[in-house]
């Protein structure tokens, strides 16, 4: 019993010690961001049809596609940098205010495509290049969003992982020195990132080119990608 009785008292003073030792820490953060120019822009586009039946309305969306696609491959835009995010036939209705009742009217085609462009510099003439010649209510595209990015982020985010980790070692070292203490090591570390980019929401019809043929080009800023690291170092101290 004595036996039991010294072990337990032995643990309970090494869990104090190692409680002692887990306390004496300096706990830090540092934070570094980075900007880096985009070199790619992310849209989705919206191929969009109407007719009285689903057959009309299926050929008028390939016939806008065949457009589309044209303008794609003037752009030099790759395979597959082109993704088909979307396909849907669908009945459409309004509401009959006399019967009380929804009453079908014909059928919409909605394809959305995810398309990479990766010259930047070219996004506003590509939007503008998306505008059909013909005229019409039946059928045309959308440009619901654009999105920025860059292929160098994740280097731009290693170099800002670095520079947020030595951040957080003179954060450390001022603290241990104005506490009159020194710093053992580092016991652990821990990071975070995220990203910023300029917002462009787009909501735009490119049905009908009549009413924009004298309008001037589309132009975009592309802005800065804000790529920004924080770390959590916790350092031990004698």
């Amino acid at each position: 019993m004595r036996k039991l009785l010294g072990i337990l008292l032995l643990s309970v003073t090494l869990w104090g010690v190692m409680a002692q030792g887990a306390d004496r820490m300096i706990v830090v953060s540092g934070t570094s961001e980075k900007g880096l120019d985009p070199n790619m822009v992310s849209m989705t586009v919206e191929i969009w049809s109407k007719a009285q039946t689903a057959k009309q309305a299926q050929t008028l969306a390939a016939n806008q596609f065949k457009d589309v696609k044209k303008v794609f491959d003037e752009y030099k835009i790759k395979k597959e940098d082109i993704q088909t995010d979307n396909y849907a036939l669908n009945p459409e209705y309004v509401y009959d205010q006399k019967n009380r009742a929804n009453k079908m009217v014909g059928f919409r085609v909605v394809q959305t495509l995810l398309v990479t462009l990766r010259k930047v510099d070219d996004a506003g003439k590509f939007l503008d290049a998306l505008v059909t010649e013909k005229a019409t209510t039946d059928a045309g595209v959308n440009v619901n969003s654009i999105n920025w990015d860059s292929d160098k982020r994740d280097q731009m985010e290693t170099a800002a992982l670095a520079d947020a980790v030595r951040a957080a070692k003179v954060k450390a070292e001022e603290i241990a020195k104005a506490a009159g203490v020194k710093i053992k090591g580092v016991s652990r570390i821990s990071h975070g990132s995220q990203s910023h980019q300029p917002p462009m929401p787009v909501m735009r019809n490119f049905g009908m080119k009549a009413a924009m043929a004298d309008s001037a080009p589309t132009e975009l800023s592309a802005g800065q990608i804000k790529v920004r690291v924080e770390v959590t170092a916790e350092y031990e101290i004698n």
